[in-house]
């Protein structure tokens, strides 16, 4: 194909805050940096890199000057304005291809394979979407015209609309995303990963590209996924995903971690696990499709152990949920300086024990906390997120009423409430608007198995709550009249199965007990009519029993 109105931009930098100066780290001798234009251009394709004007690349600049690569420079977190740069000559109607210095896979077919797909479906962007395109995480690529790149830089505004140049026109142009169909891909590899954002990912890739016999330039991508697989010991099932209409993507299940913090639950008799198993449930987790983690200040070690566990290979894997201490040491009549400080006390702990310098999502951890202390709590967030601390803000919320309060906030993007087959009340005509009215709002169900009663026998359930027999006995009911597997399968398959919910959040006191929902998330959820049969058959279960605050200690 000719590539005569078609430029790839490769970014790259030596500052990455997880694996510094990796552009630079060898691949049987060569810079990954280097390696990857290299096999960009292996068709002969134009290939400029994006750099910036920092001191800390010169060193970059330099080496590629050594391989003829033609660099372009420009401001260190301002990635977009960058591919302005490097694309400044082209015409409007040409085609820009964006790659990322630590994607070695990627070759001059696979791009051509792209372009050829971009241009046929008459669109402002196309982009591969692994790993609902079948592909490994970090084989990536995208296509989008001149125009449309010069639109965006124009016009975008936020830190990550710059930093990851692509944002902004996903959400304003006309978008595509690549399928396994269109790749030929005969197997799916979304199991694998071969990106280099890790010290581990390094080694991995190393030994793989050392262990090749091959030109590493001219090898096919399709021969590298191939030998990945082969090396590979990931697991070859995960959880099912889901996409939104931005191109967003994440696993259908997620991990809380209330258990791993602390002894939690109704149910739990096991206790706390170790620090070793805790990061052992974390890593399964992830490795099998998980991409929400969810903590708190308030579930004791969880934070520090999420923090170690990640660190551990795993950073940059998962989105950390966490959430703001309780509040509960700040009297009723603390000042509004007095509510600042708390919330930047409790902040910056959770940033130390997590080991990072930005929250990916914060959450209030009781709704009552946005208009408490005359509304500093809020404000204070607010200006936390303007600052870049925080990434989005968010509420775990315990009633319909403060959810519906909390989807009228355009400051809210994340909401974490209580569900399972026996709480009727998220099926009234007000919450259900208000959600369809925020869609952009990421919904994550808790309490699927209500504290573990749900699937337990009548001696875990709260006395004087309701009578467990009755309640048992209508899902078991169930169980057998919908053919599921047990009543762990039936709450799983309930939640899942709702169509405004965007994960179902499970703990784990144990890595056997986390399998076990691993393999629940992978069977058919339930239909409309079969959501509506379990409705009808639970009726109208006592509050008390759905709320475990109310029930006795």
């Amino acid at each position: 194909m000719s590539m005569a109105s078609c430029r790839i931009v490769i970014q790259a930098r030596l500052s990455s805050s997880r694996l510094p100066a990796k552009a630079l780290l060898p691949l049987k001798g060569m810079p990954v940096a280097v390696l990857c234009a290299l096999r960009a251009a292996n068709r002969g394709g134009e290939v400029v890199v994006a750099t910036s004007t920092d001191p800390s690349d010169d060193v970059l600049a330099g080496k590629f000057s050594e391989y003829s690569i033609r660099v372009v420079r420009g401001p260190l977190n301002d990635v977009l304005e960058r591919f302005a740069l490097a694309t400044s000559d082209l015409a409007a109607s040409d085609l820009v291809v964006r790659l990322t210095a630590d994607n070695v896979v990627p070759d001059g077919e696979f791009i051509d394979r792209l372009v050829q797909e971009f241009r046929s479906a008459k669109v402002d962007y196309l982009g591969t979407h692994a790993p609902v395109d079948g592909l490994p995480y970090g084989l990536s690529a995208e296509v989008f015209t001149a125009r449309i790149l010069r639109e965006a830089a124009a016009s975008a505004r936020t830190g990550e609309e710059r930093e990851h140049v692509t944002p902004w026109i996903r959400r304003h142009g006309t978008c595509r995303f690549v399928s396994s169909a269109m790749l030929l891909l005969e197997k799916r590899h979304g199991h694998l990963r071969c990106t280099i954002d890790s010290l581990e990912d390094y080694v991995q890739l190393a030994k793989l590209f050392n262990e090749l016999n091959a030109d590493l330039a001219k090898i096919g991508w399709r021969e590298l996924i191939e030998a990945l697989a082969r090396a590979s010991k990931a697991p070859d099932s995960r959880i099912p995903i889901r996409v939104n209409k931005s191109g967003q993507s994440w696993g259908v299940l997620s991990l809380g971690t209330a258990q791993i913090g602390m002894p939690y639950g109704a149910a739990n008799k096991t206790g706390q696990p170790s620090r070793d198993e805790a990061m052992r449930i974390i890593h399964v987790a992830i490795d099998h499709g998980i991409t929400f983690i969810d903590t708190a200040r308030a579930y004791g070690a969880a934070e520090s152990r999420v923090g170690a566990a990640l660190n551990s290979g795993y950073r940059g894997r998962a989105t950390v949920i966490t959430k703001l201490d309780t509040l509960a040491t700040l009297a009723d009549e603390a000042t509004e300086a007095d509510a600042a400080r708390a919330v930047d006390a409790s902040v910056f702990r959770s940033c130390r024990e997590l080991g990072v310098q930005h929250l990916d999502v914060l959450m209030l951890h009781r709704w009552t906390h946005r208009r408490q202390f005359r509304e500093k709590v809020w404000e204070r967030l607010l200006e936390l997120r303007e600052e870049g601390v925080i990434g989005t803000l968010g509420t775990s919320v315990s009633s319909p009423p403060e959810a519906i309060d909390a989807l009228g906030d355009r400051n809210v993007g994340h909401i974490q409430l209580p569900y399972n087959p026996l709480d009727w009340r998220w099926n009234s005509g007000l919450f259900l608007e208000a959600r369809e009215k925020r869609m952009d709002v990421s919904i994550h169900a808790r309490s699927v198995y209500l504290q573990g009663i749900l699937v337990s026998d009548a001696s875990t359930w709260p006395k004087g709550s309701a009578d467990p027999g009755e309640w048992i006995g209508r899902l078991d009911q169930a169980v057998g009249k919908l053919k599921r597997k047990s009543r762990a399968d039936l709450c799983m398959a309930y939640a899942i199965g709702a169509p405004w919910v965007t994960t179902v959040l499970v703990g784990a006191e144990t890595e056997q007990q986390l399998r076990d929902n691993l393999s629940l998330a992978l069977r058919p959820p339930l239909e409309p009519d079969e959501r509506t049969y379990i409705q009808a058959l639970m009726g109208r279960a006592p509050e008390l029993l759905l709320n475990p605050a109310m029930w006795p200690a």
